[in-house]
């Protein structure tokens, strides 16, 4: 989402005081932002799925304008690809793996948005009582995942916790962040500029 600002419009709102366009119009988006930013922050608790955990929280970010560059953007940071898929739709890939994990219901911890803790898996798969493939070394993807071995001999059982076999999965469109963005900064700008233009009047020298 970007945040432009022509200082020649802001002409007749400065009269005399046109040269104080620039500082009013960074201001303004700054501020614009900033509080953009926040109000961003509290509908990702009610529009995304058991709401956003610090990690996507941090990722929500701004460019600042200067006066000699009135424009601002909102984004989230690229180090958050699944954010597009939650705002976009799509599909779904793995970020650093072949295959998509998915716990089997009942079998892993999860956190309070529902997912496996980041790195769990892969400790798991490095206890000798666990293994990430196929029972049997079958050739069966469907049957891929993590697997906890259990008792020895003739008790020795396999228990899944994991589903890793799909490379890819369709996305629905989650969370209206862009709408949310263009609604509050299409109420608020204005009177962050009349708000930026007092104040550049209330300070000149």
């Amino acid at each position: 989402m970007k945040v432009l600002i022509d200082p020649h419009a802001l002409e007749n709102l400065l009269g005399p005081m046109t040269k104080q366009a620039p500082f009013v119009a960074q201001k303004a988006i700054n501020d614009t932002l900033f509080q953009a930013r926040k109000d961003q922050l509290q509908k990702m608790k009610t529009s995304i799925d058991k709401g956003a955990n610090s990690w996507t929280r941090r990722s929500l970010r701004y460019y600042k304008a200067s006066k000699n560059f009135l424009k601002g953007t909102l984004y989230f940071d690229a180090t958050r690809p699944y954010m597009k898929t939650i705002i976009d739709g799509g599909t779904v890939k793995p970020e650093n793996s072949e295959f998509l994990v998915a716990p089997v219901k009942g079998r892993m911890k999860l956190n309070k948005f529902g997912n496996i803790r980041r790195g769990r898996v892969r400790a798991l798969a490095n206890k000798p009582n666990y293994f990430v493939g196929t029972p049997g070394g079958s050739n069966d993807l469907k049957k891929r995942g993590l697997y906890k071995i259990k008792g020895r001999g003739k008790n020795k059982k396999l228990e899944r916790m994991t589903y890793q076999n799909e490379t890819q999965r369709p996305a629905r469109t989650t969370y209206k962040g862009p709408e949310f963005a263009q609604e509050f900064i299409k109420k608020r700008l204005e009177r962050n500029i009349i708000r930026a233009a007092k104040r550049a009047i209330a300070t000149a020298r």
